[in-house]
């Protein structure tokens, strides 16, 4: 082997050993074939290839990747490179430029200088783009990465500057390879960006001069634009003193390294987003525990009285909350409020608002007066935060027969009496908190019967929006109260949550929704079992209301156990067939829910179905019969319902709904 072809081999295997930790082998014509190379005994199949001078593709044996590398068709010579590796980094490429300088280094030792210039020139571009995935992988902040970049850039180029300036929002930020503050950087990111292809100083130069800028004068001057995923985030370039020395290599590696550094400043970008974005996100658990944490633990225990409370933030954490506290005198006191706005500054207000209920409710018995000092308390950090507060304060007579209660701009309460089935609406009897330090409030004092039921609610409750624009209204919780009596306020509240969930459509929240319910016992209907739902006015939802009362079937009061399933499979069909034609012909497409009542009594199995479909009209079918063992689900017409039922009733109710009555009787079945 020719002693400057040695001096090349020399200088490219210790570099190929330390980036692969693999070994690298020159056959030259009439050389002997290596037994092993760095320790490791050539492959069978490595040996056959080198002694056929044919080129091996990346050939994994036993976790290492081996090369046999011929010259390219056109070059006259016997030069081989057999190479191992570790990994394969696509390493093919490289190889077969190697063996192709070598090979005419054999046979023209004059420019073996030249080619062993080249050769560590392509080595050392090589060994940067290696470098600059290995400075991605691990710098762990923006700037240091690109740091990194200009450092490692200016030993691989001959140029006495280099350059990166990056742009967001916040405008331009320049690093150098010399840590000096680079001039004029907008003009480059502007010119570059209308281009978006490498500029020279020539093309350059013009709006260089038009600003005034130092860099105008500059021997040389080449910026390639940075590009990530479509958007321009900033230019890379080189700049010397000395003219004319960047050239068509030059601004092919400055492409090509910029491409790469976009991606990667795009990706580090990410990162930082989404890290910040995570910590975010583990704050706002935090802050939405600390929240849930002021909520009651436990809702006090009245005599002929449920209670039951609900909240649902629109975020991790929200403006709406409740609260129980004991008067002076020992009543319980409960709150409702809804603090303007969203988010961290709504949740802060919260915290301030459930100390001070907490703190003066221990000392009044009245709401409004309770509100009153509340206000002039609060007024000063509220009109700091430019914010106000809306709550209703009632307190529950320890009785169970009544309450009192006052509003502070709240939304009307929902007061269902069960006598008239009739909702009544309690208004606001005062000024928002935080309005005005002064507000005047009144008290009002509600007697409660049997039956009768409190709603207090947040506007994130009747402004529920479905994809039409409309909202659910209070007409529209009036609904839902009156389908789903008499079940317990625990139910009845999951439907409500239920109903602006099937409302939405698939919307998401937009606001806060907080409940308290208190209901007052009716001990003539404390005996009935029941089961409130509400599906959307989809056929495809019909399984679930058939499935629900299938699954009722054990709490038939019927002794056998095949007697109680066929009678609630029959019981079933019936269901689905009256709400399958109300949604094909009450509803015909149109959007919509049926809520209702599925009860279960000593002697009678009811189901109450409510919709806002058009008014019945009942179609005309022939009774079909039907296998009791395995029932059909729908298609067989109002004759078949009635058929299995004891009773069907329906009637168009004030205010434009459908109620269906459906009644089998469980007495005598058997």
């Amino acid at each position: 082997m020719d002693v400057d072809l040695l001096g090349i081999v020399k200088r490219i295997k210790p570099l190929w050993q330390s980036l692969t930790d693999g070994g690298l082998c020159v056959i030259t014509e009439g050389g002997n074939s290596p037994g092993s190379i760095r320790g490791k005994k050539l492959p069978a199949t490595v040996r056959h290839a080198v002694r056929e001078k044919a080129r091996l593709e990346p050939l994994e044996i036993r976790g290492n990747f081996w090369w046999v590398i011929s010259p390219s068709p056109y070059l006259r010579g016997q030069v081989q490179l057999v190479a191992w590796a570790t990994e394969d980094r696509g390493w093919k490429d490289l190889l077969q430029s190697w063996t192709d300088m070598l090979t005419i280094a054999c046979s023209e030792t004059a420019v073996a200088d030249r080619l062993t210039e080249a050769l560590v020139e392509a080595w050392d571009r090589l060994t940067f783009l290696y470098e600059l995935t290995h400075i991605a992988g691990h710098a762990t902040e923006l700037p240091s990465m690109l740091n990194s970049i200009v450092r490692l850039l200016s030993q691989v180029v001959s140029a006495e500057e280099v350059f990166i300036v990056t742009v967001d929002d916040a405008g331009w930020e320049s690093v150098t390879a010399s840590g000096q503050p680079l001039v004029s950087p907008s003009v480059l990111v502007e010119n570059v960006y209308y281009v978006g292809r490498p500029l020279g100083l020539a093309e350059l130069k013009p709006a260089l001069e038009r600003v005034d800028s130092p860099l105008a004068e500059v021997g040389d001057l080449l910026i390639a634009p940075l590009i990530g995923e479509g958007d321009l985030s900033g230019v890379i370039g080189l700049m010397d003193s000395q003219e004319g020395c960047f050239d068509s290599s030059v601004v092919q590696l400055l492409a090509s390294v910029a491409e790469q550094v976009g991606g990667l400043i795009q990706a580090a970008k990410a990162r930082v987003e989404r890290e910040e974005s995570q910590r975010l996100e583990h704050e706002l658990e935090i802050a939405a525990g600390i929240q849930a944490s002021l909520l009651p633990t436990s809702l006090p225990q009245i005599p002929g009285l449920e209670l039951v409370a609900y909240l649902r933030p629109a975020r991790h954490i929200g403006g709406d909350f409740y609260d129980v506290a004991e008067a002076k005198t020992g009543e319980p006191m409960l709150m409702l409020a809804d603090v303007a706005g969203k988010g961290s500054p709504a949740a802060i207000l919260t915290a301030v608002v459930h100390a001070t209920f907490r703190g003066e409710a221990l000392h009044r018995r009245d709401p409004a007066e309770l509100l009153r000092l509340m206000n002039r308390l609060l007024h000063p950090d509220l009109e700091k935060a430019e914010a106000f507060v809306t709550a209703v304060i009632v307190r529950l007579e320890s009785d169970g027969r009544g309450f009192s209660y006052a509003s502070a701009g709240h939304a009307d309460c929902v007061l269902w009496r069960r006598r008239e089935e009739k909702v009544e609406l309690l208004g606001a009897t005062g000024l928002p908190l935080g309005i005005d330090s002064s507000a005047i409030y009144r008290s009002e004092q509600i007697t409660l019967d049997p039956g009768d039921i409190l709603l207090l609610y947040s506007d994130g409750v009747t402004e529920a929006e479905n994809p039409d624009g409309g909202i659910l209204g209070l007409q529209g919780l009036s609904d839902i109260i009156d389908a789903t009596y008499p079940a317990r306020a625990e139910e009845q509240i999951k439907v409500i949550v239920e109903s602006l969930d099937v409302y939405r459509h698939g919307l998401p929240l937009r606001d806060d929704v907080a409940l308290m319910m208190v209901r007052a016992l009716n001990k003539d209907e404390e005996k009935a079992k029941v089961f409130p739902f509400v599906i959307p006015a989809e056929v495809l939802f019909v399984r679930q209301l058939v499935d629900l009362v299938r699954n009722l079937s054990s709490n038939l009061p019927i002794r056998s156990s095949k007697l109680r399933r066929q009678v609630a499979d029959n019981f079933a069909l019936a269901i689905s067939e009256v709400v399958t034609n109300q949604i094909q012909h009450a509803f015909s497409g149109q959007e919509g829910q049926i809520h209702g009542r599925i009860s279960i009594g000593s002697s009678q199995l009811i189901a109450d179905l409510y919709d806002r479909g058009a008014p019945f009209q009942p179609p005309d079918r022939p009774i079909v019969p039907v296998d009791p063992d395995d029932p059909p689900e729908r298609g067989y017409g109002l004759r078949l319902v009635r058929g299995l039922l004891d009773r069907v009733e329906t009637r168009r109710l004030e205010g434009g709904r459908n109620h269906w009555h459906l009644v089998k009787e469980l007495t005598g079945v058997e």
